[in-house]
């Protein structure tokens, strides 16, 4: 039978064949074709097109299989992230500090953190206003059916595969404008992070690129988002790698570092602006700077968990109020309007204000008392729901706190005044490091926003030590604890989700034998001889499951017995009536219910309530499943083929 393009049929049949562009290109191939229809020329134009349709089919596949695979392909579009990333986080920045010159009624030089002297009227409306704003998002969001919390980076990459919600990203992103630009004790990055990693992770989606790519491009688009706004390249992709990541290797490296190198070039020839601290290069005058920077970030740590736990108990509070969602931030904002009445330099991020303190000269009863309302502020902001983020509000607190500590060092001549300054510079990364949970991310934004590498010796050991310190009292940075009040395990941006998404139904056997629990011991014996199956699942009339039956004992009990133990039934010798889980049973909880219950298999049922038999699953099958996945999560780590 031959195929004949024109006609669209075979020969011997009259009936016209769908045109399959596939199978078209294989007959083009493999066989002769038919000879030209000089009759009707126009029908050469419908080969012509067929030969078309097929090569664009062709293409089609190989560019989906390029676009999935080809690694060129994930630093191009790493590098296409960071420039979109890194653009939100400028443009982000440059609105909020517009909204505070109009809001605020500051010059085009001034910044909100560094005036001493506002009209206390205007700033406790504007704040006040500025609850009633993000208020607004929060009842507009519930309006709109969207109850669930929003699935931030990290959490995205530890159990949802990368997988992000532009929309919901959206809220976020607004939120934290409106928070940032009206004024309170928040940072914009937990806004333009949002926004970024869900850049990335549509990116992903749409390249149709695997799991392990996608969870990459989340990480390039918060490493391009925080190179962006503070300019430090090196910093964003440590970022990128120690939180939303989670782990380091070489095949990961090329697209996260790309997206930071291209985020703050797109945010520099945007806006042109960057996060410099003006700082003279440190002259250390002597080697006892070691046990202060330890110090310190010991002292570093234990703030800021204080600070972590008073945003608990902030939310808490208002939670038990019985306030409603909406109406929370109008009261947190008139609460750090009036400590900003007092305390003016809590408002903002407090990148300018860090500077004063740097280059000016505190008395130390006011650093004391600045630390205090930043805390209490930054708690209240955040604990009544606004949105924004703690890194630049811990990158004040511990410059503050290295500040209040390079002044007692001075004042007790064990300080020269470089000594002091790099006190608060320790600070600064030691903080930031306890409260964010990235220490290698802060010691290099302290070397990259000074441009000093004479710091990196105390900024690293005032870093390990809050991160040590922050580890053994409170076990969590700012993110991980707010995943565990949540009841989500997650201690970083590892993938843990495979585990997870793995239940009880992807892994049972469907081949299990049931059989009615009024069968007698007789018939059991002739239609399950010795050796045909291990067990049997026993069902009850209306197929919910009774127990196990052991088939080699039935056997042997009933040969001893006389004749009259044959008129049982399976109902009296079922075992093990709790070995049964429900199929969605994650992976997680199924391994510790074979120790529990001290069995080596379980039947998956379809529900507790109804316990229909579906299959069984053996602890040895689950443990190499385990196996399996584990060598499949580390061959997409470090960049192996499967």
């Amino acid at each position: 039978m031959r195929y004949d393009f024109a006609q669209r049929s075979c020969a011997g049949s009259s009936r016209p064949q769908p045109f399959r562009p596939l199978d078209c290109f294989c007959s083009l191939v493999f066989l002769k074709p038919s000879p030209p229809m000089s009759t009707k020329p126009a029908k050469h134009r419908i080969r012509a097109w067929r030969w078309a349709v097929a090569v664009a089919y062709l293409f089609r596949v190989r560019l989906r299989k390029s676009l999935r695979d080809d690694v060129f392909v994930l630093v191009l579009a790493g590098a296409c992230v960071g420039a979109l990333s890194g653009c939100v986080a400028a443009l982000m920045v440059y609105l909020s500090h517009a909204m505070q010159r109009v809001l605020f009624v500051l010059d085009a030089k001034e910044k909100l953190s560094s005036i001493a002297n506002l009209p206390l009227e205007r700033m406790l409306l504007v704040l006040t206003v500025g609850g009633l704003c993000v208020g607004a998002t929060y009842w507009y969001r519930h309006r709109r059916g969207r109850h669930q919390p929003v699935v931030d980076p990290i959490e995205a990459n530890a159990l949802l595969g990368g997988r992000m919600s532009l929309t919901d990203s959206a809220y976020v992103t607004i939120q934290s404008l409106l928070s940032s630009g009206f004024g309170l004790s928040l940072g914009i990055e937990g806004g333009f992070t949002q926004a970024a990693g869900a850049i990335g992770s549509k990116f992903g989606q749409l390249l149709h690129r695997r799991r392990h790519d996608v969870r990459m491009l989340v990480g390039a688009g918060a490493a391009g988002g925080i190179a962006g706004a503070f300019g430090a390249p090196f910093a964003g992709a440590a970022y990128g790698f120690e939180l939303i990541v989670g782990a380091y290797t070489v095949a990961n490296l090329a697209p996260v570092v790309v997206a930071a190198v291209v985020g703050t070039i797109t945010a520099h020839a945007m806006f042109g602006h960057s996060y410099r601290l003006p700082v003279e290069t440190f002259e250390l005058s002597n080697d006892a700077h070691a046990l202060p920077a330890i110090a310190l970030g010991v002292v570093c740590g234990l703030l800021s968990v204080v600070l972590m736990r008073g945003v608990t108990t902030t939310e808490h509070l208002f939670h038990q109020s019985g306030v409603r969602t909406a109406l929370r931030p109008c009261i947190g904002g008139f609460l750090v309007g009036i400590i900003a009445m007092s305390v003016p330099h809590v408002l903002g991020s407090g990148h300018d204000a860090m500077t004063l303190m740097i280059h000016g000269s505190w008395p130390l009863i006011t650093l004391v008392v600045v630390l205090i309302a930043k805390i209490v502020a930054s708690a209240l902001s955040l604990g009544s729901g606004f949105r924004g983020g703690l890194f630049s509000t811990s990158l004040f607190l511990g410059t503050v706190t290295g500040t209040i500590a390079g002044q007692i060092g001075e004042n007790t001549g064990y300080f020269v005044a470089t000594d002091a300054d790099m006190m608060s510079l320790v600070g600064m990364a030691s903080f930031g490091a306890a409260v964010i949970g990235a220490p290698m991310t802060m010691a290099l934004l302290a070397i990259e926003v000074t441009g000093d590498f004479s710091v990196v010796g105390p900024v690293l050991l005032g870093v390990i030590a809050a991160t040590l310190t922050v580890r053994q009292v409170f076990g969590y940075s700012f993110a991980t604890w707010r995943f565990h009040l949540r009841g989500e395990a997650i201690l970083s941006g590892g993938d843990i989700g495979w585990v997870r998404q793995t239940t009880a139904r992807n892994l049972m056997r469907r081949d299990i034998a049931v059989a009615p629990a009024t069968m007698r011991l007789s018939d059991f014996r002739e239609r399950f001889p010795v050796g045909a199956t291990k067990y049997v699942a026993a069902i009850d009339g209306e197929g919910a499951f009774v127990g196990l039956v052991d088939v080699a004992s039935v056997h042997a009990e009933t040969a001893a017995q006389n004749s009259a133990a044959d008129e049982l039934t399976l109902e009296h010798v079922v075992i093990q009536k709790e070995s049964w889980i429900e199929a969605q049973t994650r992976f997680d909880r199924l391994m510790p219910l074979f120790e529990s219950r001290e069995t080596e298999l379980l039947v998956v049922v379809d529900d507790k309530n109804t316990k229909r038999v579906l299959g069984l699953i053996t602890e040895a099958f689950a443990l190499r499943r385990y196996r399996q996945e584990l060598e499949a999560r580390q061959q997409e780590m470090f960049g192996s083929q499967p």
